[in-house]
């Protein structure tokens, strides 16, 4: 009987740390919104064509606004083949400050886009731990290419978006 217990809780933790790993391709997320004007934003809605860049931010967290600040200066030196997803729960109004304060260079650039997740579906699939925390993945198969959480995550990023890369 001790021994069912024991086989029981280590299939109980082993659920557990697979549900909470890092997704190895994009997930399947159906909740999120263009934040100017609300439209369904789903992962059919991607451009398989490109490298997708998803950034889980906070508009109010000082770690997310540098990072919005220094991809826009760097993003006329990368490859145009990227799309950045920039993922918010908070409102159109506090995403709006974000975007005129801290990262003006990617308001209206076509390979940025910032949606807005109300339910917080981004968290449930992505398993994040910090702000910002940045998700790179290939073209065509969706494959995770890198994971990041750190301060530096720009300059980790940077050799898989720079044009002519194929990392």
């Amino acid at each position: 009987m001790k021994n069912l217990k024991l086989l029981c809780l280590f299939i109980l933790l082993a659920i557990t740390t697979v549900q909470a790993q890092i997704p190895d391709s994009i997930p399947v997320f159906k909740k999120f919104l263009t934040y100017d004007k609300g439209l369904r934003f789903t992962r059919d809605s991607l451009n398989m064509d490109n490298k997708q860049v998803f950034v889980l931010f906070d508009p109010g967290c000082g770690p997310c606004q540098a990072f919005g600040s220094a991809l826009g200066d760097k993003l006329k030196e990368l490859d145009p083949k990227v799309d950045y997803y920039f993922i918010s729960m908070e409102s159109t109004q506090l995403i709006d400050g974000y975007i005129n304060m801290f990262a003006p260079k990617l308001k209206g650039h076509p390979q940025v886009h910032f949606l807005r997740d109300p339910e917080g579906e981004f968290i449930l699939l992505f398993n994040p731990k910090n702000f910002p925390s940045t998700y790179v993945y290939d073209r065509k198969n969706g494959k995770l290419l890198l994971h990041d959480e750190s301060a530096d995550k720009l300059i980790k990023m940077l050799p898989y978006l720079k044009k002519g890369k194929s990392v």
